[in-house]
């Protein structure tokens, strides 16, 4: 597979390449994209197929699932209403999105349809395009084989999965360039799953009344 490299530093170009690749993650490829913190590898949630083959480059254990990744809010106000509906878990969810979102932030939302779901919702313009022209919900993970580090420019991603998926936007350097801190929340606790981008004393002073473990 020949991987498309597509500049979105130019701007006659950025939507034209944007478009190229939401339409790639619609039918079903892997697209690489940046945001804020590292590259990400995105598909479309729906294709089964998509996302057989995102484990397979990712070379991730099927048991380990991967977040949403989301444009706005809107995209998942349905589960933000049933969260509302989960005293006390939606005061310091809605005290975390507040503070962090948009941002380097993932929260896994526990026991909602009988599963965890993990939401990211990026810092970054191009992620966040990228997502709202897909018009499908999209399933990310970051841009390198598990156990590896992150790439957080589209070189790295050339390096390491060149050839192997469709289309690399490149929007330059991660500003960052470290991963998204990432917190469990179930319907009285908040329970960090990893220390990112965002410091445990952050998450901590948000929540500082409930329950928070590592």
């Amino acid at each position: 597979m020949d991987t498309r490299l597509l500049d979105v530093r130019d701007k006659n170009k950025y939507w034209e390449y944007l478009n190229e690749a939401a339409e790639a993650i619609r039918v079903g490829e892997i697209v690489a994209f940046p945001t804020e913190t590292v590259y990400g590898l995105g598909v479309n949630a729906q294709l089964e197929e998509a996302v057989k083959n995102l484990y397979a480059v990712k070379q991730r254990p099927q048991e380990k699932e991967f977040a949403r990744i989301i444009g706005d809010l809107d995209a998942i106000g349905w589960l933000l209403e049933r969260v509302k509906a989960r005293h006390p878990s939606a005061l310091f969810t809605n005290r975390l999105i507040e503070r962090f979102w948009p941002g380097p932030l993932t929260i896994v939302f526990s026991g909602y349809d009988g599963e965890d779901i993990g939401i990211r919702f990026p810092d970054h313009k191009v992620a966040r395009d990228l997502v709202r022209l897909s018009k499908v919900p999209v399933l990310a993970t970051s841009a390198n084989v598990s156990g590896g580090s992150p790439a957080t420019n589209a070189q790295e991603v050339m390096a390491s999965m060149g050839g192997k998926i469709k289309i690399i936007v490149d929007g330059g350097p991660c500003p960052l360039k470290v991963p998204s801190t990432v917190v469990k929340i179930s319907i009285d606790s908040c329970k960090i799953l990893r220390i990112g981008a965002i410091t445990e004393e952050a998450i901590n002073e948000c929540t500082k009344e409930f329950l928070v473990t590592r």
